[in-house]
């Protein structure tokens, strides 16, 4: 999540007539895509992938990405917090009022963890998910499970859900064991769920479908994201990419999955807006 973004902050607005045609377009010329009737998931986007932007002009952002169609909005704790220096109500005012919900939010472990939980729960924030702790041996592994089984008890606390998302380092192996299957195995379901980064499966060269078989609906929330067909180390574009993602949401309902959220980090194709627009329509074929 540290690739550096040098585009245009240009929000020029999308026309209507040119995101019909952008995403008419995308669901013609991708047949891998047109998949059969599996549920509707509502689609969202991981805010991350327009920090730049956000972090500039937060309302025009947010409008931009109201025109192209995205319903959910996940949040991360930046520089400028989860809000990015509005205050909560406010930040979720604006959201909602273009048709749009602030339903999830990545934040920071320590000191401030407590804070940005108990503000969550209070504009209406439904999961909280921690999005990094580098883990380095079994010992760091261990004290990660006591941490996130008293940051789900506390998150309960405050009827909101906390969630994890994995990364690369979590399929490693210290001594015997892998960190992602501990976490599912010692950590109560009803105390934190599972946010799927499925391009970290595929970057890992790991099974999603190994988990989802094994812990069925445990996963409600996806990081739709896509690997480069040439270089594993970047992102591209929702079905421009190396994933099956057709193979994946055959299995969407074992897997309990309610939210398919886009994010990419940097390597838009040609610039941000019509990239997030073309996964849009990607996604939102996937989850017809």
């Amino acid at each position: 999540m540290a690739l550096a973004i040098r585009y245009s902050t240009s929000l020029c607005m999308l026309s209507r007539r040119n995101f019909l045609v952008a995403t008419g377009a995308l669901a013609a010329g991708l047949p891998s895509l047109s998949v059969r009737p599996m549920g509707n998931y509502p689609i969202g986007v991981q805010l991350y992938t327009v920090r730049e932007w956000m972090n500039q002009d937060p309302i025009g952002t947010l409008k931009q990405l109201a025109s192209i169609g995205y319903t959910l909005l996940e949040s991360y704790q930046g520089d400028k917090g989860i809000y990015f220096g509005l205050k909560p109500a406010e930040f979720t005012k604006i959201a909602h009022d273009l048709g749009m919900t602030l339903f999830a939010s990545h934040f920071n472990l320590g000191k401030t963890a407590e804070t940005s939980i108990t503000e969550a729960a209070e504009v209406g924030v439904k999961y909280m998910i921690v999005p990094y702790n580098k883990l380095t041996d079994l010992e760091t592994t261990k004290r990660a499970v006591d941490e996130y089984s008293r940051l789900g008890e506390l998150c309960q606390k405050h009827g909101v859900q906390f969630g994890y998302h994995n990364h690369g380092y979590d399929f490693e192996t210290f001594d015997g064991i892998v960190p992602y299957d501990l976490f599912l195995k010692q950590i109560d379901p009803k105390l934190m769920i599972m946010e799927m980064e499925l391009y970290w499966f595929a970057r890992m060269n790991v099974d999603p479908l190994t988990y989802i078989q094994k812990y069925p609906g445990r996963f409600p929330i996806w990081h739709v994201k896509d690997m480069d067909k040439q270089d594993r180390t970047a992102n591209t574009e929702v079905g421009r990419g190396s994933i099956n993602y057709k193979r994946l949401f055959e299995h969407a309902k074992q897997a309990g999955l309610q939210y398919s959220i886009v994010e990419q980090d940097g390597h838009f194709h040609p610039s941000v807006w019509p990239s997030l627009t073309t996964s849009f329509g990607a996604a939102k074929v996937l989850g017809q």
